[in-house]
């Protein structure tokens, strides 16, 4: 699975490899990054790592995540979709490579990959109150801030916190598309 951008050539989306553990791991177990993300403390190991891509690498059906590959086969993020009783993003990208617009380019192409193979009505983000930059890059790709609360903590902080609710219908993603 591929997913190319205009405006970033190189870069696409494939699916996880067995190779890509070392540099998930180094990137989610930042404390910049693995903070804002649930799962993964700052001592996951290489073979949690490991264990996560095998079980999760072969998947065509949610739960599912993609690695962002710059186009030379290295790791630089991922992207991933649950579906459950709500449908969901998630993603995070290596410090080094952000601020170059490769997010953006490749939510943008995640979305329009989940809402045309999957049929969604929505989709939510949810993002850690102190991560001023993905919200903005949510409202950029057409997210709307539906709510807030005090909840789940990530593995990396210490306590509950709050975290902002953001909804994409699909029917304001694709009327945006036009």
């Amino acid at each position: 699975m591929s997913i190319r951008h205009a405006t970033l050539p190189d870069l696409h989306l494939r699916r996880l490899r067995l190779s890509d553990a070392g540099a998930f791991r180094a990137i989610v177990t930042r404390p910049e990054v693995g903070r804002m993300l649930l799962a993964f403390p700052a001592d996951w190991t290489l073979e949690q790592a490991q264990a996560l891509i095998a079980k999760t690498a072969p998947r065509d059906v949610p739960p599912f995540r993609l690695a962002i590959d710059a186009g030379n086969g290295e790791l630089i993020g991922t992207v991933g979709y649950v579906q459950g009783k709500t449908d969901e993003i998630a993603y995070f990208l290596d410090p080094a490579h952000q601020g170059q617009g490769i997010m953006r380019a490749c939510l943008a192409g995640f979305i329009e990959l989940i809402f045309s193979h999957f049929a969604p009505e929505s989709l939510r983000a949810e993002v850690y109150h102190d991560n001023p930059a993905s919200m903005a890059l949510l409202r950029r790709l057409g997210f709307g801030e539906t709510g807030s609360y005090v909840g789940t903590c990530s593995a990396q902080r210490a306590e509950p916190e709050c975290l902002h609710v953001f909804d994409l219908p699909r029917a304001v993603w694709h009327a945006a598309q036009r």
